[in-house]
């Protein structure tokens, strides 16, 4: 009789199958909020704006996921979660794709980057809530540390170093409107898991 051998304890949540789904679409959701960042300060930059306008844009991303945050906390106890998650994607696809459109076609501005911004944040301000409530529906009570632990690696590699540096190699080999596209692939691959 063979037993197949024990995850190590940090990582048990992975021999669910569900988990792994979400813990992927995380990762990709991650990485692409890291190109995105990139990919926006480029923009800016390419467009000839200055550090407040992008400082107006990242001031807007955080109004509007500070105000997200409480609707999401709302509609994550009154929805189904997987939904929520599933629109909030579907969001960031459309205004990466719309954005990338935009640069490509040499038509983006500031203030396309600054109403893209606060749409990005009121669509997080609504995943965190969402994904925070359907972690302890998928991983057992003895394995939400270990998720959590998870979590917390996740988005230092994928968002504040993987993304950016792909973003950066991206802008560098092609353009800001080609990252932008990344960021939709990235979000898109998140929808599909």
């Amino acid at each position: 009789m063979t037993t197949t051998p024990r995850l190590p304890r940090a990582l048990r949540p992975f021999a669910g199958g569900r988990y792994r789904l979400l813990a992927g679409a995380l990762a990709l959701s991650l990485f692409g909020g890291g190109v995105w960042i990139v990919t926006l300060v480029a923009a800016v930059w390419q467009l000839g704006g200055s550090p407040s306008d992008l400082s107006l844009i990242m001031t807007g991303n955080a109004i509007g996921m500070v105000v997200a945050v409480l609707l999401g906390g709302a509609l994550a106890d009154r929805l189904p979660q997987q939904r929520i998650l599933v629109v909030v994607e579907a969001s960031r696809i459309c205004v990466a794709v719309a954005v990338g459109l935009l640069a490509a076609t040499g038509l983006l501005q500031v203030w396309h980057l600054a109403v893209a911004g606060v749409v990005i944040g009121l669509v997080e301000g609504v995943f965190y809530p969402a994904y925070s409530a359907l972690l302890p529906r998928i991983v057992p009570a003895e394995q939400l540390l270990a998720a959590n632990g998870i979590e917390g690696m996740l988005r230092p590699f994928a968002y504040q170093a993987a993304g950016p540096a792909v973003g950066g190699l991206v802008i560098a080999a092609a353009s800001p409107a080609v990252a932008f596209w990344v960021v939709a692939g990235s979000q898109a691959l998140a929808l599909v898991l």
